[in-house]
């Protein structure tokens, strides 16, 4: 009984004399007194200032507490002035007992006014790194005299703001439960993010368990409830969205990452999938699905603040859905199995960023139909195209300078201003500055299209070839859809070959240079009855009474054939060919493709029937015919000098061959 009875009395007087030593402490330690020699040791070992213009206050038992603040950490150099982390009010305790069993037991950690500022200079390095990165050998504890964090009993953030460049989440409250290993912590969290400089707030609200696993480095997170509301614009109403996943799992150590489902909702859009993730700390890999659930674009867009195209067809754009499977790794990215449903259009295959530095691409695409003109303006409300803007110093077509692009693309059907194509197939690639189409082929109008297309963009103007055929094409239902006009039917061949520099539409044509030919069998020149326009021509000459009947509009030929050569915008024709059974046309002009004016001087050849002409008759006469006025509106003249010319010609022909033949008459009498 004496030992215990000594034993009670040696213990009571440590711990008499402990608690002595911490009340002295607490009286007579100050610890603002050693806030120099503190910002000396940060300077040293961080190369940051530290700055502590608070007060500091101390208490040692049952907790040691130390609060602080207002309080600031620099930056490195070569990141500003600004301070890296600021902080109002900071409070950490840390139980006694425990830590001399050498057992870490942290209580509530409370931060509040946090401003933490994150940057990366020119060469990528961030403001939170150290000098001199340690290894992980040196970041393990590896001795045994270090406390073990057992316990820790929340963390509180308030009104705090984190920003990394132009991001910025702001009006931060984050609050974390009990955190042990193998217990699911509560945490819940709000606050405002901001993507860009400018950029309407995005409210982020939610909650989520969080488990430690023994490994301390695998982490699983379930489940995931985040909501919140964004503003699109000045006066538009917030737009709600919603995040939520079962499960998330996260392995540091493994550098993996599984989200097997994820759901997200912004407004009507809903957007579900999967996410992968491997070796994310040193290489990166990132792999899932999609699916964007069909919804109503029209009515989307108000709510995020766009106004809905105005277009033909009101129903346009009222039906999207998408699916799909995506990756990243070694700086591509790309979506594969691709799914989209617009109206009534579905585009399927796979494209691919191939590096994010160049943004070179790949692609493989069908599109199964589609008619473009749905979603164009409406003809009588269009506005007028406005020219290109160009950044000053910035040559037209710039964007092609730095373009890489390899892909294929197939067409089932599509319609654009009437012109109707089917079974399409382009091939295109991009590189060093030269972007070059081929083969683009289609069937259109009981035809085949083919051609060629390069623009190169390696010199200060943009300059551009193009190799193109028609075979076998109906000219006038193209020309119908195509131009709404029907100056020309037939079917036949048409093929061009033609160069051009600028990029404006203009420009363009005033640089055209090449060649144009065609051959078209069984048609007709529509809008101009030269057979009509000759004959009445022919009745005014010779002082006989006008031919009745109206003109049929029309001048029908067996054969047409006619090239042109294209010199800076102007077409030049020489050999103009048209022939039927009783009109032969032959003859040359000039068409400017910018005014659409047209040149042209014609010789028309009439038989005397139809049915001579079938036989090889002979010709009555040469008829001269000028045609001006503009491709769309054509002014047909005869000429009435030359027709006069002609007829004066063809009786004095007639006269000498009528003299001729009568002093034959007389010699032959005279010989018998």
């Amino acid at each position: 009984m004496r030992i215990l009875k000594l034993a009670a009395i040696a213990l009571g007087g440590v711990v008499a004399l402990l608690v002595i030593v911490l009340i002295a402490v607490r009286v007579f330690v100050n610890p603002n007194d050693y806030k120099d020699r503190i910002a000396r040791a940060v300077k040293s070992s961080t190369g940051r200032e530290l700055a502590l213009p608070g007060d500091i206050r101390l208490s040692v038992f049952p907790w040691i507490a130390l609060e602080l603040g207002p309080a600031s950490l620099g930056n490195p150099p070569g990141f500003g002035e600004e301070p890296f982390a600021a902080v109002k009010h900071a409070a950490l305790r840390v139980r006694l007992l425990p830590l001399l069993r050498k057992q870490l037991e942290i209580g509530r950690v409370e931060i509040d006014g946090l401003d933490l500022r994150l940057r990366k200079n020119a060469s990528g390095r961030g403001n939170w790194q150290s000098p001199a990165e340690s290894t992980p050998a040196q970041q393990s504890s590896g001795g045994t005299g270090a406390a073990a964090l057992r316990d820790l009993a929340g963390i509180v953030i308030t009104n705090s703001r984190v920003s990394y460049q132009d991001m910025v989440a702001e009006h931060i409250d984050l609050n974390v439960g009990r955190v042990a290993a193998g217990v699911e912590v509560p945490i819940k969290v709000k606050l405002d993010l901001m993507p860009s400089t400018g950029a309407q707030p995005i409210e982020i609200a939610g909650q989520f368990g969080l488990t430690l696993e023994p490994a301390e480095s695998r982490y699983r997170l379930a489940p995931v409830d985040l909501e919140g509301a964004f503003t699109p614009g000045s006066g538009a109403r917030p737009v709600s969205w919603k995040l939520s996943a079962p499960r998330v799992e996260l392995d540091l150590g493994a550098g993996t990452l599984s989200v097997a489902s994820v759901v997200a909702q912004l407004g009507a859009a809903r957007l579900s999938g999967t996410l992968k993730g491997s070796r994310l700390v040193e290489a990166p890999s990132v792999a899932g699905s999609f699916k964007l659930d069909p919804l109503d674009l029209r009515k989307l867009m108000p709510q995020l603040g766009m106004a809905p195209p105005r277009t033909r067809d009101p129903k346009a754009f009222s039906k999207l859905a998408a699916s799909g499977e995506f990756a990243y790794e070694n700086e591509r990215v790309g979506v594969s199995k691709l799914d989209v449903q617009l109206d009534d259009s579905q585009l399927r295959g796979g494209a691919a960023i191939t590096s994010l530095e160049t943004k070179a691409m790949d692609f493989d695409l069908t599109l199964n139909q589609i008619d473009i003109d749905r979603y164009r303006p409406p003809p009588e409300n269009a506005p007028k195209t406005a020219a290109p803007t160009v950044a000053k110093g910035e040559p037209p077509g710039s964007a092609l300078k730095t373009l890489e692009m390899n892909g294929r693309f197939t067409l089932g059907a599509a319609t654009f201003a009437g012109l109707h194509v089917t079974d399409g197939h382009m091939e295109l690639k991009a590189k060093g500055g030269v972007t070059r189409i081929a083969p683009l082929t289609a069937k259109l109008y009981g035809g085949q299209y083919s051609g060629e297309v390069t623009l190169d963009d390696r010199g200060p103007v943009l300059a551009s070839s193009f190799e193109q055929s028609l075979t076998g094409v109906d000219v006038a239902q193209l020309l119908k859809d195509l131009t709404k006009s029907q100056r020309l039917s037939g079917h036949g061949t048409i093929t061009s070959s033609f160069t051009a520099h600028g990029s404006a539409g203009d420009a363009v044509l005033k640089s055209l240079n090449g060649r144009v030919a065609a051959k078209l069998d069984n048609g007709a020149v529509e809008g101009i009855d030269l057979w009509f326009e000759i004959n009445r021509a022919t009745a005014l000459i010779q002082k006989q009474t006008l031919t009745s009947g109206a003109s049929s509009g029309r001048t029908k030929f067996d054969t047409f054939k006619a090239s042109a050569d294209i010199i800076n915008g102007i077409a030049t024709t020489k050999d103009l060919n048209i022939a039927s059974q009783n009109l032969r046309i032959t003859g040359q002009g000039t068409t400017n493709l910018v005014t659409e004016a047209i040149d042209y001087q014609v010789k028309a050849s009439l038989l005397k029937t139809a049915a001579s002409a079938a036989a090889g008759g002979s010709l009555l006469a040469d008829i001269p015919v000028t045609i001006t006025g503009t491709m769309t509106a054509p002014k047909v003249r005869p000429d009435l000098e030359g027709l006069a010319k002609a007829q004066m010609q063809q009786q004095l022909d007639k006269h000498k061959q009528e003299a001729l033949q009568k002093l034959q008459d007389q010699l032959k009498g005279l010989l018998k």
